[in-house]
């Protein structure tokens, strides 16, 4: 073979093997598992949101941010979620609530209760299926022997068969530490 042929040859047979090269690294590059994508956070449920929630550093300012805070989670904890998330962010809730309140309501208890309640709401296919709070002008900040004690309203519309719409009053008390934290609820009847 002459000179020229074998040139062209390992000409053709360089650009063979470089242009197998970069196929071959092309599809590693495309089908490769970007270490970046699995560190990287992923899209986090309204649960985890609620659980990763730090409220010793992001409390709610206001009785209203703490009632619709509070509402959030009583939305969530009424839906199908797994024993681990429900206790979960029934103990998170629990850090919204007034010293008294907790201890009157002793950890074993509430759960125990909860969890009766959500399998009775389970059974009747019951849920929360939206809330908003109401009656601004109702609402009122007190002082009574040096405690400052807040109201807030809250409709929860309640989804059982069609749905129908609840009142419920949110008494909030001032902790020592400045937050606002819910010392109790009751239903409020519809006056007609």
């Amino acid at each position: 073979m002459g000179k020229g042929k074998k040139r062209t040859t390992a000409t053709i047979m360089s650009m063979v093997v470089v242009g197998a090269a970069i196929v071959l690294f092309y599809f590693y590059w495309v089908n490769r598992t970007d270490p970046l994508d699995e560190t990287s956070v992923e899209e986090l449920t309204d649960v985890q949101k609620l659980l990763q929630k730090d409220l010793d550093t992001n409390y709610p300012e206001t009785p209203r941010e703490v009632v619709k805070l509070h509402s959030n989670m009583l939305k969530i904890l009424y839906t199908e979620l797994n024993d681990e998330d429900t206790q979960a962010l029934a103990l998170k809730i629990r850090e919204l609530y007034d010293e008294e309140f907790l201890a009157n309501n002793p950890e074993t208890t509430y759960l125990k209760d909860l969890y009766a309640e959500i399998s009775e709401w389970k059974k009747v296919n019951r849920k929360i299926a939206n809330y908003i709070l109401v009656n601004e002008d109702q609402e009122q900040e007190n002082t009574v022997d040096g405690e400052k004690y807040a109201d807030v309203y809250v409709s929860y519309t309640i989804q059982e068969k069609g749905k129908f719409a609840e009142v419920w009053r949110f008494l909030l008390r001032m902790s020592d530490e400045g937050k606002w934290k819910i010392l109790g609820w009751k239903f409020v009847p519809d006056e007609k």
